[in-house]
């Protein structure tokens, strides 16, 4: 049986507004003044440059690509959510907050579709990225756009780009009725250049694969899709477009074939969304047996002993994703039935199992959301996060924490056996990405509208690295030593990136171990790479100068400044 271990959190309210700050850190291009992540600063400006196009937008995972199908995909469900469960995001205070995180991804996709027949699907090279570790604001690699036309198209990712849009639409069409026309609009055009010229996209964008391949072909996409498109027109045109796959014949052995699916939704497989989405809308008798034998299904699945639904062709990476994901289409369902229908409860009991053993409730003891408890993991495979830059450098430091918390990042997950690593190293485990977050926190509004948020105390919420992130104690110590300036904080006051300014009348000629960005009189002078990061621990680092002044050996410093992960030479 699985072990009983008591949830430390049910604030579910308080893991969307974590959640939500998420989806911020990973913007790109041009943060607006609102930006809620300290550490967070302008990145990729240039983004789709090579093309003449603006393509700033929202970075996939822990590294500096914008892979669109994944993104697609993950902003679907979150509008999804916004649409079904507004009553948890408003009683969470986060309505606003998750307006603006779709607003965001949707101005994005529609300044990739610059054409009827043309949609561009990602940003950057994976192959390239993935050879560098430097947050995105240091990014200096080429980070090319990729396009689908009508020769080279991509049904998946198009059909995808068109739900998202036509969600975007019907969350924002009673509260900004022009924008919302607006992603109307394109979600109809995008929809049909997805329907009128099919294909893989892989074959269109050779770079995807080994990143988001499609396991699950495109049809799955093209219903979702004509589904979205059929909830936000009435147009009973897309209706049919949907009932040509859904109701298609094939073969014994096809994998992809649409009834099929046993498996969670996901950035590939959107055959349970289907499922769910076709029978709240038509109420046809036939739908409703398909989302009921698919929900029933999901419950009679493996679970790990402490309780987390685990695939075995699928959990393996992210198996908090997976769970989440598998319980975010009974939560839609159960949201359609009647309260005293006896499948509901079933289903709503599993949707809150799995939230509570994400939130504590499991053999590991860890509440797997980045910055929600003293618990909760420090050290998730993020670049921008880590506060490090080529680090990839067998001497770099810090190793294996983050300096910078990411905030309401899901973190993958244990292993089938409950077990679990906090370490970079280990992506499986300690991977996070857009498509994390998105069910989970559809769950998270589920939970709070059905009536369980139960808010944390201080002692659970409030630690070292929760949010907002309390002010460093001004813990510097600068001291002189012969040709060395040494630079240490206390307090546990982390500096990765680091410059001191002072005035001299000493002529600099040379320093070692950092970067001379300014010479004097005013000099700069800032920190070379994390190997000499500041620990908040008083280890000193070391600033080596040559120079001379007359009858002074060494250097005399004043007006002395130090800027702690602010400031920082290129």
């Amino acid at each position: 049986a699985p072990m009983a271990v008591v949830a430390k959190s049910q604030d579910y309210a308080r893991h969307i507004e974590l959640s939500l700050l998420f989806y911020e850190a990973q913007r790109s291009g041009k943060l607006p003044e609102n930006n809620r992540i300290y550490w967070r600063h302008d990145s990729m400006l240039d983004a789709g440059a090579d093309n003449d196009v603006d393509l700033t937008g929202d970075y996939d995972a822990g590294d500096n690509v914008k892979f669109n199908f994944p993104a697609a995909a993950a902003l679907t469900l979150l509008a999804w959510s916004g649409i079904d469960y507004a009553e948890g995001y408003k009683e969470a205070g986060q309505w606003d907050y998750l307006l603006d995180a779709i607003r965001w991804g949707a101005d994005y996709f529609m300044k990739c579709h610059t054409g009827k027949n043309e949609l561009y699907v990602q940003v950057g090279k994976g192959t390239t990225d993935h050879s560098y570790w430097y947050p995105p604001e240091y990014a200096s690699y080429d980070h090319p756009s990729f396009k689908l036309t009508a020769s080279a198209p991509g049904t998946e990712v198009s059909a995808d780009t068109a739900s998202f849009l036509a969600a975007s639409y019907l969350l924002f069409k009673d509260v900004d009725p022009s924008y919302a026309s607006k992603c109307l609009q394109h979600s109809k055009e995008i929809y049909d250049f997805a329907d009128t010229y099919r294909g893989d996209y892989i074959g269109s964008v050779p770079d995807v694969s080994g990143f988001y391949s499609t396991w699950s072909g495109y049809n799955d996409e093209l219903a979702f899709g004509a589904l979205w498109l059929y909830r936000a027109t009435k147009d009973q045109g897309y209706l049919k477009k949907f009932e040509a796959i859904a109701d298609a014949v094939y073969g014994a052995q096809d994998t992809k074939a649409y009834g099929t699916c046993t498996g969670p939704i996901s950035w590939d497989d959107k055959r349970p969304g289907a499922y769910i989405l076709a029978a709240i809308l038509t109420g046809d008798e036939n739908r409703l047996a398909k989302a009921y034998d698919y929900c029933d299904n999901v419950l009679t699945q493996p679970r790990t002993p402490g309780g987390l639904w685990y695939d075995s062709n699928l959990s393996k990476w992210a198996s908090n994703r997976y769970a989440s994901n598998a319980a975010s289409m009974l939560a839609m369902l159960a949201n359609y039935l009647p309260k005293g229908d006896a499948r509901r409860a079933k289903y709503v009991d599993f949707v809150k199992s799995q939230t509570d053993y994400i939130l504590g409730d499991n053999p590991a003891g860890v509440n797997y959301v980045v910055g929600a408890e003293a618990n909760s993991p420090v050290a998730v495979h993020h670049r921008g996060a880590s506060g490090t830059y080529d680090s990839q450098d067998v001497h770099a430091r810090p190793v294996d924490y983050n300096i910078f918390t990411l905030w309401g990042a899901l973190a993958g997950g244990p292993g089938k056996d409950d077990s679990y690593q906090d370490t970079r190293k280990n992506y499986e485990m300690n991977e996070v990405a857009l498509d994390y977050n998105a069910a989970f926190q559809m769950n998270l509004a589920f939970l709070v509208k059905e009536g369980y948020n139960k808010p944390d105390p201080d002692s659970v919420k409030v630690h070292d690295r929760s949010f907002p992130k309390k002010a460093d104690t001004p813990d510097i110590t600068v001291e002189v030593d012969g040709d060395k300036i040494n630079i240490a904080t206390g307090s546990n006051m982390m500096c990765s990136s680091w410059c001191i300014e002072f005035t001299t009348d000493f002529e600099i000629d040379l320093v070692h171990h950092s970067i001379m960005y300014q010479s004097g009189p005013n000099y700069i002078i800032c920190n070379q790479r994390e190997t000499n990061f500041l620990d908040g621990q008083g280890t000193p680092q070391t600033i080596q100068y040559q120079g001379k002044v007359q009858g002074k050996p060494n250097i005399d410093i004043e007006n002395v400044v130090v800027m702690c992960d602010g400031w920082h030479a290129p």
